[in-house]
């Protein structure tokens, strides 16, 4: 049964961008689903749907992913989601096809402690998916309640928050990198993570989550970011 919302304070990461050439900042969800399409390239129809207060809702269930309509290279991206109970989802970044699937570098969205997994642990909340565990101050509300979650990636640089507090610092390519992917479930898909462009995917496991706020942030050459705290009311 799905948690009620508690009115509280969370503890959220927004980001301060010094205005510089080259920076763009986008809503990718508003009041429809123009910005996504299904894995097949169509027009979502059917398993999402944008509620009020602009509140995207991903019924589960075979809903399906979206994909966004075009690619990202550097970028802030910054979002608040909430899961059913043991809920998981996840949304991905500089997705591509290999073969015949949608692959990209995950931020992981878990119901950790309903679903029985360690809070620092290669598939919890905030690990980059298989890869990179998080690590540090951990602070996760339980399904039924908003998080907020931040990625920032420039160059070969990827760095994942969770209200407020850094999880994940790596490099893609590195050595470390390198050994954790031959390690991994994606050990046999040649350049795994490596292409500098992709697009966003928003994942679906089968149970609801919600989406809003989804803002990304293109990042030029010269621009500076910093990673700061907010507080913000439910």
């Amino acid at each position: 049964m799905l948690r009620l919302v508690s009115v509280t304070t969370l503890v959220l990461l927004s980001s301060t961008l010094l205005a510089q050439p080259g920076t763009s900042k986008s809503t990718l969800l508003s009041d429809s689903l123009d910005h996504w399409v299904t894995g097949a390239g169509e027009a979502v129809t059917r398993g999402w749907k944008v509620e009020e207060d602009n509140t995207l809702l991903c019924e589960g269930g075979g809903s399906g992913l979206l994909l966004s309509k075009r690619q990202y290279r550097d970028f802030v991206l910054t979002w608040e989601w909430k899961l059913s109970e043991k809920g998981n989802s996840g949304i991905k970044y500089r997705v591509r096809q290999y073969d015949n699937s949608w692959l990209g570098c995950e931020y992981q969205m878990l119901d950790d402690e309903n679903y029985g997994t360690d809070l620092f642990s290669l598939n919890a909340t905030a690990s980059l998916y298989a890869i990179w565990e998080p690590s540090g101050n951990k602070v996760l509300h339980p399904g039924g309640e908003w998080n907020q979650s931040q990625i920032i990636v420039r160059g070969n640089r990827v760095r994942h928050y969770l209200n407020g507090e850094l999880m994940v610092d790596g490099r893609i390519g590195s050595r470390d990198w390198k050994q954790r992917v031959a390690e991994s479930k994606f050990k046999n898909r040649e350049g795994f993570g490596m292409n500098r462009d992709g697009l966003i995917m928003l994942t679906e496991h089968g149970n609801p989550t919600w989406f809003r706020n989804v803002v990304i942030t293109e990042l030029g050459p010269l621009t500076s970011v910093r990673p700061i705290r907010g507080k913000q009311s439910n």
